[in-house]
């Protein structure tokens, strides 16, 4: 497990400087991307939600339409929970004109993976891994919701645990695992995964997909 210290976290904020400076414009569907911290039980998480809906879910349509499908055996990919039998996989390099981002998409029963390859300046690619959809009622698109990762740290995943606000059913009760990435390295890793998704959806071709998803 890649070991997070306060240089590597210094290195992911300069990769992701000229990224803030465009999420900071309002120029695209997305929010700041740019967020306070909650405490989750022992783990602190940047909340709010780097990535929109309506555009992750386009870029999902757009790889599963042009990108490589193969079929895995769930022992072939590390994740969170366990997946019984295979898991199917979409890989695709989006145009230059589109950013030549690095997408992929893991799909097993109900659950829906957005994994992004994010190249930081120091040499090392991160897989972002944003659920979109699963079995947890917590989870949604867009980081950093149940279960959101990157793909070397798992080990340092927790589970978060609320308390119920019902008076007949009193007592505290799981929403999934968290990351347990440092703040400041999910707010630069969260950016550069908004700034990837606000490019492909803000390229021509995307945002016609999204026009014609519902006709």
């Amino acid at each position: 497990m890649r070991h997070f210290a306060a240089k590597r976290i210094w290195v992911l904020a300069a990769s992701m400087l000229a990224c803030s400076a465009c999420v900071s414009t309002g120029s695209s569907v997305f929010g700041t991307g740019v967020h306070s911290s909650a405490t989750a039980g022992n783990t602190t998480i940047a909340s709010g939600q780097f990535g929109d809906e309506i555009a992750i879910q386009a870029t999902i349509g757009r790889i599963k339409s042009n990108g490589d499908q193969n079929r895995l055996s769930s022992r072939a990919i590390r994740l969170p929970e366990r997946h019984l039998g295979e898991i199917a996989v979409f890989d695709y390099q989006f145009p230059q004109r589109c950013g030549g981002h690095e997408f992929r998409v893991l799909e097993a029963s109900e659950t829906q993976i957005l994994e992004y390859q994010f190249a930081a300046n120091d040499g090392d690619t991160y897989m972002i891994r944003d659920y979109v959809s699963g079995p947890s009622p917590f989870v949604k698109a867009g980081l950093w919701s149940a279960n959101d990762h990157t793909a070397d740290s798992i080990s340092t995943m927790t589970s978060q645990v609320a308390q119920s606000g019902d008076r007949m059913f009193s007592g505290a009760y799981s929403q999934g695992l968290v990351t347990g990435l440092p703040v400041a390295e999910q707010r630069a890793l969260g950016a550069a995964y908004h700034q990837a998704v606000s490019d492909v959806y803000d390229c021509q071709g995307t945002r016609t997909l999204v026009g014609s998803a519902g006709e």
